[in-house]
């Protein structure tokens, strides 16, 4: 087992290109956005304790969640586009938590307006999950601005629901119905050096599935729902509340690199093995069952009814992050990569102020009624402002801000791993000496990456880098070497860097036709077309409407095109393909071999929507 950390966002900036074009989406239009919605719900006066019974805007028992989730973005913001204003904006939230906290350390906005007398008795109303969330929020604000308030406020915060779930024991639970502490436990120790911190979330780890606990009626007290079916050293699938499921494992992983836990560790891999293998959507997004926003059976990836919440892309970027940084196989980096540009950044309109909460991959407008029906509130045809639940806004909002916290990992001695490729700038310390690595590239719209290497004086180091999976034909070299040795899927070069040297990587980007295990009954006789780390999916402004009914040619003959004034700059992939001919009088015809030959096109799926309501598919039949 290895024991790496990511290189903190800070210390790796995006200097142009596409994720520094989402970031500056982010700073200038998403956090203002996500905060008028915030605020016109309710969200942020909630933080005040002021409502009474009887006024509208009753807190919600995740509404804290919320608002913290949306202080870390801002926070991560901070760091590449300083705003006193924005600052001055955080540090009156901190105030009003500050005033609201109780004398020994409790903060819930729900609980101590609406039912004081209840906290710590409701299993699945999110207390922890809420105060996991603050506590990130204060430890990126910390790094941020160097501001200890809000951090001591949730060492306080902390230190009770230790007292709480370790002395007293007077929780009518053991384990968070909502996992979220487990991790955020763990950036606390990281930021503060209190190692009861780590252990508090260790005992969560440990707890979980070994005692008899409220289970969830409506999920049928299913024990896996929560995933309570066994103790996590042993859990075997991906199960349960995706999200939950996502953010245990990210925890698990972090106690598993602190405490050199190899059966932890290989619970997180076998997890994610699991879910990819057989749970997961082309485009990396998992939840196929609306109902609890869970994990189905295997190979059971409906397209129209998938769920793909925005949150259940990112737990499993933030768990695959984690499990890189004790086992760096490509494969984790590669599903990472997968759900940043696709998964999860559908979730947001390309002008950074609607969302997303599902991500199908097929839509007719006009059959959403099917979701109406059932009473869903999540799958609008298009992309809005705020959802009853909004958890997805702020969530997207605080990865992209700190996408460069996913892009390189070191050991902080003498080995350096890059596993997402951009333009950026990025900088390490190797026993004391400073090395930057600055790519220059085009990606992902071009596969060539060129790396820089800057430093005052000689570092000796290995330097690794991803190739990604997806590349058929990648090329690595270092001052016109090979490399050393290829290990799990990345270039390793080890030698003595100086200033001036260079890193040139190569992965052409071929258009390709990807199909599914015929055991996904829905994709049976049906191909997605990718290209590099992007899928593309057909809409029906480019295309006209049913699009179910387009055949991709044998010989398809694409051809791809860069477009700077499409949805924002994109390249776009034209094929050769066919439709039904004729009409139809009635419902039903008899058949007709007979197609018509026609052009389309095909653009990545996570601008789709950003040009008005209509169909969408991914899959195509061939």
């Amino acid at each position: 087992m290895l024991h790496l950390e990511n290189v903190n966002y800070q210390k790796v900036k995006m200097t142009g290109g596409f994720w520094k074009k989402w970031q500056d989406v982010v700073a200038d239009n998403t956090v203002d956005a996500v905060y008028e919605q915030f605020d016109a719900s309710g969200r942020v006066a909630a933080l005040g304790h002021t409502w009474r019974t009887g006024e509208p805007n009753k807190p919600h028992i995740f509404y804290d969640s919320d608002m913290a989730k949306w202080i870390e973005g801002a926070a991560y913001t901070l760091a590449y586009k300083k705003n006193p204003l924005l600052e001055d904006q955080i540090d009156a939230l901190v105030n009003l938590i500050e005033d609201g906290m109780s004398a020994e350390g409790y903060f819930n906005s729900y609980y101590q307006t609406v039912e004081l007398a209840n906290r710590w008795t409701v299993r699945e109303n999110h207390e922890l999950y809420c105060a996991g969330h603050l506590i990130e929020a204060a430890v990126a604000y910390y790094e941020a601005t160097g501001k200890r308030k809000f951090l001591e406020l949730m060492m306080r915060y902390a230190d009770l629901i230790e007292e709480v779930f370790t002395v007293t024991k007077e929780a009518s639970f053991v384990t968070p119905g909502h996992e979220e502490i487990e991790l955020a436990l763990c950036k606390l120790y990281k930021a503060t050096g209190e190692k009861r911190y780590l252990e508090l979330a260790k005992h969560f780890i440990d707890e979980r599935g070994t005692k008899e606990e409220p289970t969830f009626h409506w999920f049928n007290d299913d024990k896996r729902y929560a995933q309570d079916q066994a103790p996590v050293r042993e859990q075997e699938s991906a199960e349960g509340h995706v999200v939950r499921c996502g953010y245990l494992f990210s925890g698990a992983a972090d106690v598993a690199n602190a405490f050199e836990d190899e059966a932890l560790l290989a619970a997180a891999e076998r997890i994610y093995r699991n879910a990819m293998d057989k749970k997961m959507y082309i485009t990396g997004g998992f939840g196929n069952m609306k109902h609890g926003e869970a994990f189905g059976p295997d190979y059971f990836l409906p397209n129209f009814e998938a769920y793909t919440e925005t949150c259940a892309s990112l737990a499993f970027v933030f768990l695959a992050q984690r499990i890189l940084n004790m086992d760096p196989d490509s494969r984790f980096a590669d599903n990472m990569e997968l759900q940043l540009y696709n998964g999860a950044l559908a979730g947001i309109s390309l002008d950074g102020r609607s969302f997303f909460y599902e991500n199908p991959l097929e839509q007719k407008p006009s059959d959403l009624h099917f979701f109406a029906a059932s009473g869903a509130n999540n799958r609008p045809a298009s992309r809005v402002r705020l959802f009853s639940c909004s958890c997805c806004p702020p969530n997207i909002m605080r990865v992209i801000a700190d996408v460069g916290g996913y892009f390189m990992s070191t050991d902080g001695k003498n080995t350096v791993y890059t596993h997402l490729y951009g333009q950026s700038r990025g900088e390490v310390s190797l026993d004391g000496k400073k090395l930057v690595l600055t790519q220059t590239t085009r990606y992902p719209d071009q596969g060539k990456v060129r790396v820089k290497i800057t430093a005052k004086e000689p570092v000796k180091a290995v330097l690794a880098f991803r190739l990604p999976g997806w590349c058929r034909n990648p090329s690595a070299t270092a001052c016109g070497k090979k490399p050393d040795r290829i290990e799990k899927g990345y270039a390793c070069f080890d030698r003595e860097w100086k200033s001036g040297d260079e890193i040139l990587l190569d992965f052409p980007m071929p258009v390709r036709m990807v199909e599914a295990d015929p055991r996904v009954y829905a994709d049976c006789g049906k191909i997605a077309i990718l290209r590099g780390p992007l899928v593309y999916c057909l809409e029906e402004c480019d295309n006209g409407k049913s699009l179910g009914d387009i055949r991709i040619a044998a010989a398809p003959g694409f051809k791809t095109r860069y477009d700077p004034t499409l949805l924002g700059g994109v390249t776009e992939i034209a094929f050769r393909g066919s439709r039904r001919a004729g009409s139809f009088e009635g419902l039903y015809r008899d058949y007709e071999p007979a197609r018509a030959s026609e052009t389309f096109k095909a653009v990545p799926y996570y601008a789709w929507n950003n040009r008005g309501e209509g169909e969408i598919t991914v899959w195509i039949q061939k």
